[in-house]
């Protein structure tokens, strides 16, 4: 809130439409707040909860016009270019977001708002793979303030970016609990700190993807373990299954805590931790990551997929050109099918998509200007409730092409030949040479997807 003269009764009304807003109670907290605009549309603190409201709302388009408008109303408050940045970078637009968050440190007399300032900086170079600089404005952040937890935990991202693995899981730990990375407690238990001999619960606490990738190390936990519970993604749990005999496995990580329907002998257990945490105890240096595949595809839809690529009578190539969501930059993780023309021209194949969404319409359009090459989608494989269908496509395949997506990390954990290509903005696994694929041959961004795609056509034909 901004530093103004503000009746007691107005504070208390716009502190309870602050708490609606935290709650995402978002219709409550703009009754309470928009009469103060009507009859000011220039009031600084009716403008800061109104923002906040659309933020925590997730519309950040009225959060940046709302924020952008307190810059006007204050603009030698460093606060108001803090909101305004964060609201940018929300939006994508770096550029806006860095200037907004450096004025912000031009203005300030206070170190915990310098701390704040450069614990953004940081949070922005790091989305936009700059983890050099990030580094360094995370250092200066706790410069600041030691005890900065955005500070700490983006150090976190940049050390395992630039391969300190070691320290950089303990930093990265701290992300926990963010809008980043769930935090779950099942029954007040400790988290696990790698004790052996105990009966651990592991959830997956982010996208589909990285819970493949950081599967690689259930192996490690069971060898240390009397026993592992698995908490993953429902689309998950029967590829799991099949691939850790060894461990309980429950698609159970949307539902509450208390409302899971596990088995009750898998009630009681000894601590539980986020998945890809196990990195802290399992990969602490570039040599302690395991080459090879360790996920195994249904036997029998994977005979069905080869049978029937066996008829093709040339190499079954799978592709996907775009991955992500808003908030993890797709705009960024997007190509074109029509750029994938060169990769095409330079080797005949059946080419299999691997989109997450319906490319139906994408592929008929494309295929009408361009009858020759040989593209198909099998919805029931990709568009489906149960990634064992996606797992046993992908396993019949010679070879899989993609940009940054989960599709990545399901081929090299099956052990499939898998080209990748960096995206403009790498996440910090891909900037650290994706570390858990060792055997996945990375391909770089270059001046665009058309010279990345390029250096693809070139050695597909290799490659395949």
């Amino acid at each position: 809130m901004m530093n103004a003269v503000i009746s007691n009764e107005k504070l208390q009304r716009l502190w309870q439409a602050k708490q609606l807003a935290e709650r995402r109670q978002s219709n409550e907290a703009w009754a309470i707040v928009e009469p103060y605009l009507l009859e000011d549309p220039h009031d600084i603190h009716a403008l800061d909860i109104a923002a906040y409201t659309f933020e925590n709302a997730g519309n950040p388009v009225v959060a940046k016009a709302l924020y952008q408008q307190i810059t006007n109303v204050a603009p030698t408050a460093s606060q108001s270019w803090l909101n305004y940045g964060r609201a940018a970078e929300d939006l994508w637009l770096t550029d806006e977001a860095e200037r907004s968050y450096k004025k912000g440190l031009t203005l300030t007399k206070s170190d915990d708002s310098r701390s704040m300032l450069y614990g953004n900086l940081a949070a922005l170079c790091i989305d936009n793979g700059r983890f050099e600089e990030a580094h360094e404005h995370a250092k200066k952040c706790l410069e600041f303030n030691p005890d900065s937890k955005i500070g700490k935990s983006n150090l976190g991202f940049c050390q395992l970016a630039l391969g300190n693995f070691a320290e950089g899981w303990k930093n990265y730990h701290l992300t926990l609990g963010t809008s980043w990375r769930t935090l779950e407690q099942y029954n007040n238990e400790p988290e696990w700190d790698g004790t052996m001999g105990q009966t651990v619960v592991l959830y997956g606490e982010q996208g589909i993807g990285d819970e493949v990738c950081f599967a690689s190390m259930v192996p490690d936990a069971i060898a240390v373990s009397k026993k592992v519970i698995l908490d993953v993604d429902k689309r998950l749990a029967p590829l799991f299954r099949r691939s850790f005999p060894q461990a309980k496995v429950y698609g159970t990580r949307a539902a509450q805590p208390g409302t899971k329907p596990w088995d009750k002998e898998d009630r009681d257990f000894d601590a539980s931790l986020a998945l890809g945490q196990c990195g802290e105890f399992f990969r602490t240096s570039q040599e302690s990551f395991p080459s090879g595949a360790y996920l195994t595809p249904c036997p029998e839809r994977t005979a069905m997929w080869k049978a029937l690529f066996q008829s093709k009578g040339k190499p079954v190539i799978g592709i996907a050109w775009s991955g992500g969501i808003p908030k993890t930059g797709a705009k960024f993780r997007r190509a074109a099918v029509e750029d994938w023309l060169p990769v095409f021209a330079a080797i005949d194949a059946h080419w299999v998509c691997l989109q997450y969404k319906d490319a139906a319409d994408e592929i008929a359009e494309f295929t009408k200007k361009h009858p020759h090459v040989d593209l198909v989608q099998y919805p029931w494989a990709t568009l489906t409730k149960d990634y064992d269908d996606t797992a046993a496509l992908v396993a019949a395949c010679d070879a899989v092409i993609s940009l940054p997506t989960a599709v990545v990390h399901l081929a090299a954990a099956l052990g499939v030949k898998t080209m990748a290509m960096h995206a403009e903005r790498k996440c910090w696994k891909f900037h650290s040479g994706l570390p858990f694929h060792p055997d996945v041959k990375l391909i770089e961004h270059g001046k665009g997807w058309g010279y990345a795609l390029s250096e693809v056509a070139k050695q597909v034909r290799k490659f395949v």
